[in-house]
Order: C-alpha cells, then structure tokens, then sequence
C-alpha cells in the first residue's frame, strides 16, 4: 500500500514539473488572483560532491560539495543564461545509528547580480544543522530531514543580517530492477517535497514561509565509487517583498564519489538550493 502511494505522489510531482518545463516565454511573469505577482523563472543546479571517512571508530564522515547554479529571469527561458551563484559546502556526518543520520555543515554562498530578476550581489554564509530518519521498503525506502540553518549575509542595502530558517523534507526512493552486467548499478527513481520557513525581522521580510520544493531525479552508479543523479526541480518562493511569488523549474545534475565504496547512493541529502 504505501508503495502504492509513493507511486501517486511521483506522478503527481512529474505532472507539475512538467507542467512547468512547457510554459511559454510569454508567461514567465503574471498576476494571480490574490494580488500576489508570480514569476517564473528557468534554473539549472551542477554539483559534484566528495565524500570520504574521517573517525571510523566513531562513525564520523566528511563530505564536501561544489555547487553552480545558473538562471534565466522573467523574460529569458535560458537556465543557462546567468550564473546565479557559487557554493562550497563541507560537512562533518554522524551514522551511528541504525536508520538516522546527523550533519553539520557550513556553506559559503557567493551570489552574483542578475538585473532582470532583481538579484543583487551577496556574499552570504550559513551554518547548518541537519537530522535524516531513513524507513526501509521492499523495493526502497522512505525518508524525513529536519534542517536548521542560519544565514548570515549583508543585504542589499549594506545592514548585516542573521537569518534562522527550518527547512522540512519527505522524500522517497524507489530501487530498479538490476539487468545483467548493467552500465548503470543500483539505480533509483526518488523524489522528494520541501517546505521551508524563515524568521526574520519585519523590516526585511514580513511572512515566514519562505520556498516550497519539489524535486525527481535518477541515480545510478557508474562504479564502485561514483555515482551520478540526473533530474528535474521545482520550486515557489515568497520574495522578501511578500508581494510575489518566483517560481524556479529546471534540470538538476550531480556527480558524487565515496572514497568507501558504496553498493547504493541515493542523495537524500542532496541540496537543490536556487533561491
């Protein structure tokens, strides 16, 4: 039954995207019916990441990720047309328990200017805080993180700020059916919903919802230690000016390598950050 269930979600999760991906260029900016304004706005996230041990005994890890994100704006369906930003992400990650996971990270966000979508340049950096509970399936396994970060950036107008934000996912992995002697080992079909909330003083941003993610990608192993995710991401996301909503859809592609060789990788904590 709840294998049932995941399937429906998926279907519904690749409607929307879809959906998204075939809006005309004409439509990239308009008003709804409530008076909030709605942008849509093309994206594309290029990770690799590289994981590795650190305290065996303890089952303490590293990982650290690279990250570029480019963007289109309102009026230009190119997700490759501007770099939005550049991201490092180190990691420290605690597994010594059967199903669940803790990370600490930071993470050094150089955001660069794109005029025709009223980003300015920033240079923001963030702690994080981060706890993942895995449920095994016959045929995949289910997960739910619960994130705490603070940003720490100077806006746009020069006055410092500090930003807590709660970020919550629900995500799914489904295992496929292995062939003999495949090109791709141990692949997967997930996806996952992330709803995010930020808390920060009225003069900036007067709501606390912040993003909405949706996101579906294919992982697979290429060998023993690397492994790649190819997908597609959605995502709304309320402005600071709580007057409109920019909805960010495009494709999404990692490479990961575990110097420990892993028999499945499937990037539940991977970070599609585009906001």
């Amino acid at each position: 039954m709840n294998s049932k269930k995941a399937i429906v979600r998926s279907g519904i999760l690749g409607c929307l995207v879809i959906v998204l991906f075939f809006l005309p260029t004409d439509s990239l900016k308009a008003q709804s019916d409530s008076g909030y304004d709605i942008g849509f706005i093309p994206a594309s996230i290029s990770e690799i990441d590289v994981a590795f041990p650190l305290m065996e005994k303890w089952k303490i890890s590293g990982q650290v990720d690279v990250q570029l994100v480019t963007q289109g704006a309102y009026t230009n369906s190119n997700p490759y047309a501007y770099v939005q930003r550049f991201v490092v992400r180190p990691w420290l990650i605690y597994s010594g328990f059967k199903h669940m996971k803790f990370y600490v990270g930071y993470a050094r966000n150089k955001k660069y200017e794109v005029v025709e979508a009223g980003n300015p340049e920033i240079l923001e950096r963030r702690l994080i805080l981060m706890g993942t509970y895995m449920q095994k399936m016959q045929k995949g396994s289910l997960f739910e993180q619960v994130r705490f970060e603070t940003k720490f950036f100077d806006d746009k107008n020069g006055i410092k700020r500090t930003i807590p934000r709660l970020r919550a996912r629900f995500g799914v992995n489904h295992y496929l059916n292995q062939r003999d002697n495949p090109i791709f080992k141990s692949h997967n079909i997930s996806y996952y919903t992330e709803i995010m909330f930020k808390f920060a003083p009225k003069d900036y941003a007067k709501d606390h919802f912040d993003i909405l993610r949706q996101s579906v990608y294919y992982s697979a192993g290429l060998t023993k230690n690397l492994t790649v995710l190819t997908g597609i991401i959605a995502q709304m996301q309320l402005r600071s000016s709580g007057t409109q909503f920019d909805v960010y859809y495009g494709p999404t592609v990692a490479l990961k390598w575990n110097f420990q060789p892993k028999v499945r990788e499937t990037f539940d904590m991977v970070s599609n950050d585009v906001d």
